[in-house]
């Protein structure tokens, strides 16, 4: 069984997960694969009692005082630090994103968009909630048939 330490260093930081992507040959394959590899990371540290409770932690910890907190992980937490691979894939031009481009062209720094929301869950404790988004961005990174819902906070499939 993996103990906390291990369990967080499963999430890369932002130097770490960049230059991973740029080994990979910076392409938008590369991006979604590792966005997703992050976001099972991030579950495994969600479904961990210990690492939910340090990731409630080290989100407390800075988000009140640092906007930009992606490169600060595992020290400080933020919700971006999923996406980089798909932000840098952009050059951080939000409508030109797969995930961008079904949100209506809004950018994941915002609270209720799809990496925005996950911000939103962690700050409320909504474990359950949490996880189950998880499952739904995945859904979105393998089949862009998926946009989110604003509305509903949700992914559905567009007509």
């Amino acid at each position: 069984m993996l103990n906390q330490k291990d369990i967080l260093n499963r999430l890369l930081n932002y130097t770490q997960i960049y230059n991973l992507w740029l080994n990979h040959g910076a392409t938008e394959e590369a991006a979604k694969d590792l966005t997703i590899q992050q976001i099972d990371a991030f579950e495994e540290i969600v479904n961990n009692d210990e690492g939910w409770e340090k990731l409630l932690e080290v989100s407390e910890r800075g988000r009140n005082h640092d906007a930009w907190l992606a490169a600060d992980w595992p020290a400080g937490f933020d919700e971006l630090l999923l996406c980089v691979p798909l932000c840098k894939l952009v050059d951080w031009e939000c409508a030109k994103c797969t995930i961008g481009k079904r949100q209506g062209n809004n950018s994941c720094a915002y609270e209720y968009s799809v990496f925005g929301y996950i911000g939103e869950l962690v700050k409320s404790y909504s474990r359950k909630e949490l996880l189950s988004h998880l499952k739904s961005v995945k859904k979105m990174l393998k089949d862009e048939r998926y946009v989110w819902d604003f509305g509903k906070l949700g992914i559905e499939l567009k007509p």
